[in-house]
């Protein structure tokens, strides 16, 4: 089919199997025709001016100007993993400045990455990235906007029990509506934005609390103690404990005796438990009533945050996306909470290190469940080095097979009719000498010294260059 007669008809809206897949000629017949966001100019939907979501036999995300787009983003962009002791002379001769402070070297690295992502093929700046440094003086790249309202994820080794806010306060709706009126606000107008996200993998469930050893910042020093723990201690005067109260009455249908059952109380009344302060610190996880009452107050909890969240980023900026928390789906968080947060998000947006086939069933779980677009938003293959003995992610023996697991996913994933975006971990390699990174490593498609790993480089850029190929060719089969 000639390519002119292809773009007419994606223009016309006639989009079916037999027009897509193995019947387009070739990836440079189809991608090259990009605008300045990334969009693909051969596939177009309705401009509105921001990135929106669109489906039609598939999903898509749209750019301003009303053409598909594909998220291919790159992570951690930290300026401090260009300075360190060991490499920082190295950048230094690399950026052609003579300070590592100052503006200069600012004006110096962000060239180098734009220059970097167009190599590359990336196309979006991902949510865990030094904003100051990509967007200034102005966005060049769409780009995620990341607003912490809760403070709890995943890689802490220690998060305090009061980090777990009462979404149900007042103060709550409060403090979100001063956050989104600073961050968001001044972003209304800006095209660039892909969306907003909230928190790298909260802390949902009990899995995700528990004390553990495999953690990003090294091993748990404690269990933490969630919402449901920490919510049901609280005095009768906090809209936490009054709604902790409200669930489990409703559960267990104003019945106080077969609440006393469950938990071996003796409370006289539901009114009595609202008044105990600190009754039940740890939970009895072989006590499977007391963890379904966990799971379905967490249901409130996250409901209410969400909710808050959202109306609170919507009123000061109607136009953009709204992504949510990246979920944690090397835990059970996206399978437990995904019905309850995607009744907000645009995207569903999730963090998982695992190799294609085995983030493949969840997938198609997932996406029997939602009808929403979805994003990996931080995932990578790693290997064991000199200086990086621990990195976190799936482990390849080789770089041959890191990048064979790298394209596989790529074409696999993107081949799906639900699958948008995938944000790469990371930009350049982040190994034990660095102070922060003793305890676990994270590998990048570069070295520290700004080297590339060739096998990883060409099978990047030539599925990158493949992207709305590969996603058109999902339609129609091999």
């Amino acid at each position: 089919m000639e390519r002119r007669h292809f773009l007419q008809l994606t223009a016309a809206g006639i989009i079916g199997q037999s027009l897509l897949g193995k019947h387009i000629r070739a990836a440079s017949d189809v991608v090259t025709d990009r605008d300045q966001y990334g969009g693909w100019t051969g596939l177009q939907f309705t401009a509105t001016g921001y990135f929106r979501t669109e489906k039609t036999d598939r999903w898509w995300l749209v750019t301003p100007e009303g053409n598909a787009f594909l998220s291919f983003g790159i992570n951690h962009l930290y300026p401090d993993l260009w300075k360190q002791p060991y490499n920082q002379q190295a950048w230094l001769n690399r950026l052609g400045v003579e300070s590592v402070n100052g503006p200069a070297f600012q004006k110096a690295l962000r060239k180098w990455f734009l220059e970097t992502c167009g190599d590359f093929g990336f196309n979006t700046v991902g949510v865990h990235t030094h904003l100051p440094t990509t967007n200034s003086p102005r966005p060049a790249l769409p780009y995620m906007k990341s607003i912490k309202f809760i403070d709890v994820p995943h890689w802490k080794g220690d998060v305090p029990d009061e980090n777990f806010l009462d979404v149900f306060a007042p103060e709550f709706t409060q403090h979100c509506d001063r956050l989104a009126q600073r961050e968001a606000a001044p972003l209304r107008e800006d095209p660039y934005v892909l969306g907003y996200a909230m928190t790298d993998c909260p802390l949902f469930t009990e899995e995700d609390l528990r004390e553990r050893t495999d953690t990003i910042g090294g091993a748990r020093r404690g269990s933490r103690i969630g919402w449901p723990r920490r919510f049901r201690n609280l005095p009768a005067s906090t809209p936490g404990k009054q709604a902790y109260v409200k669930t489990v009455r409703g559960i267990y249908q104003d019945n106080i005796s077969t609440f006393n059952t469950t938990y071996g109380t003796a409370f006289d009344s539901f009114e009595a438990l609202a008044e105990a302060q600190g009754w039940r610190p740890e939970t009895q996880l072989s006590n499977i009533a007391e963890t379904r009452d966990n799971a379905a107050f967490m249901v409130k909890v996250v409901d209410t945050y969400y909710r808050t969240t959202r109306d609170a980023i919507r009123r000061h900026d109607p136009n953009h996306m709204f992504f949510g928390d990246k979920l944690n789906a090397n835990s059970d968080s996206l399978d437990t909470m995904l019905e309850v947060t995607s009744r907000y998000t645009d995207v569903v947006f999730y963090q998982m290190y695992a190799r294609y086939e085995v983030q493949r069933p969840g997938l198609d779980r997932w996406s029997r469940r939602v009808d929403l677009p979805f994003i990996n938003g931080d995932s990578a293959f790693t290997m064991v080095t000199e200086h990086m003995p621990r990195p976190y992610g799936p482990i390849a023996d080789t770089l041959a097979q890191r990048a064979e697991w790298t394209e596989a996913f790529m074409r696999e994933a993107f081949a799906r009719p639900e699958f948008v975006g995938w944000h790469y971990c990371g930009l350049i390699d982040a190994d034990m000498r660095v102070s922060r990174k003793q305890d676990r490593q994270h590998s990048g498609l570069l070295d520290g010294f700004g080297e590339s790993y060739p096998l990883l480089e060409k099978v990047i850029k030539n599925s990158a260059d493949d992207l709305y190929q590969i996603a058109s060719n999902g339609l129609g089969g091999s």
